[in-house]
């Protein structure tokens, strides 16, 4: 029998649901390894979108997805962002994921390296890759709070180099780009003429400090923004996400969406519709339930003398376990065998991930409590 292509170097590696996957089978686990809201979608969005199942918005959509919801994104950008985009520079894409993935393949060519965060978002290197592109890895320090360094950024760049890629706020780290520091990183891209790829899947989830959008800055069309309905509305199944960029970038996004998904999904852009057309306390309660939730997780630790990098933004804690002297797979597997608790192993977010694990305090703030005290007390016992 025929043997399957070999897949690129980076994409053989341990999947990122092992964790999760391996916890379903275990009953009364505690998990805090998976990036999704434990909140159900706000009742107004789901009837929405059932109304609109009802009344026909059963067929394919336009490429680029629905007219009427990218023009509600032009004012969500303006307003949020202070992006202001006509309606061709905004594209909807089936999640966030495909949404990145069209955006290096419309900008990055093969044997092109672009600059990815690390530890990262797994996906950022492995779409890169599939480019046929070079991901060359900037580092975050949890001695700088996680945030890039931008010397090292210039560093990097070579005369291959076609991107830069950024998130914020960051999954693992949950770090919040400041200001200076975005105005620096668009700077440094119009410096080199480099496309900047900003990844702003969590920018309403913010608890100290402000997302600050690269695009805002934007003079010459590099900048590509991807954005998400998933963290903001708790819409992860909906699979809607969009992308933000020039004219002639969006054009090249649309191409590909065509071969590859058709487009976006009706149901779920008539749902994201209603998300942006309705009340928005829902979206200050989930994050402030998530603000809790982080200051909860941030004591316990603390009082347990596990003293963890503060995160201002996302729903994440990347919490430094390195003086359990054992490799973050085999603490998270240890960890959810003996003591019933899922959280993410650094090293899935790359090397610059060793000594680390990502626990995700989405879930409920009981789930969070007993899952961090079962954590603690296998560090104490390994330690």
């Amino acid at each position: 029998m025929k043997a399957p292509r070999r897949l690129p170097q980076g994409l053989s590696g341990p999947s990122l649901r092992e964790i999760a996957d391996r916890a379903l089978q275990i009953p009364g686990v505690i998990d805090l390894s998976v990036g999704e809201p434990a909140f159900e979608t706000p009742a107004h969005i789901v009837e929405a979108a059932s109304r609109a199942a009802a009344t026909g918005y059963t067929k394919y959509t336009p490429f680029p997805g629905f007219l009427s919801l990218r023009e509600k994104l032009l004012g969500k950008l303006w307003m949020a962002n202070h992006v202001h985009a006509d309606v061709e520079c905004v594209t909807v894409t089936p999640g966030a994921t495909f949404g990145l993935a069209v955006a290096i393949m419309a900008v990055v060519g093969a044997g092109d390296e672009v600059l990815v965060p690390a530890p990262g978002y797994p996906n950022f290197e492995q779409l890169v890759v599939l480019q046929g592109a070079v991901p060359r890895r900037y580092r975050l320090d949890e001695r700088n709070g996680f945030l890039p360094d931008i010397d090292e950024l210039r560093r990097l760049i070579t005369v291959r180099t076609a991107a830069i890629i950024i998130n914020s706020p960051s999954n693992p780290t949950g770090a919040v780009l400041p200001k200076r520091l975005v105005e620096s990183i668009v700077s440094l891209a119009a410096e080199h003429d480099l496309f900047l790829l900003s990844d702003e899947v969590y920018e309403a989830i913010v608890f100290e400090g402000e997302h600050f959008s690269p695009a805002a800055l934007d003079r010459g069309g590099r900048v590509i923004s991807i954005f998400s309905f998933s963290k903001t509305y708790a819409m992860t199944g909906w699979r809607v996400g969009y992308v933000v960029a020039s004219p002639a970038v969006s054009g090249n996004v649309r191409k590909l969406i065509e071969p590859y998904t058709g487009a976006a999904s009706s149901v779920s852009q008539k749902a994201a519709e209603a998300a942006l057309d309705g009340d928005q306390t829902c979206v200050k309660d989930m994050c402030d339930a998530y603000h809790q939730c982080r200051d909860i997780a941030l004591e316990l630790l603390n009082e347990h003398h596990l003293n963890v990098f503060k995160p201002g933004g996302a729903f994440y804690i990347f919490a430094n376990i390195s003086m359990c002297h054992m490799d973050t797979f085999t603490f998270a597997r240890r960890l959810l065998e003996e003591r019933g608790v899922a959280v993410r192993p650094g090293e899935l977010f790359g090397p610059a991930g060793r000594g680390y694990v990502r626990v995700s305090f989405a879930a409920s703030q009981d789930a969070v409590t007993e899952g961090l005290v079962r954590m603690a007390d296998f560090v104490r016992r390994e330690t």
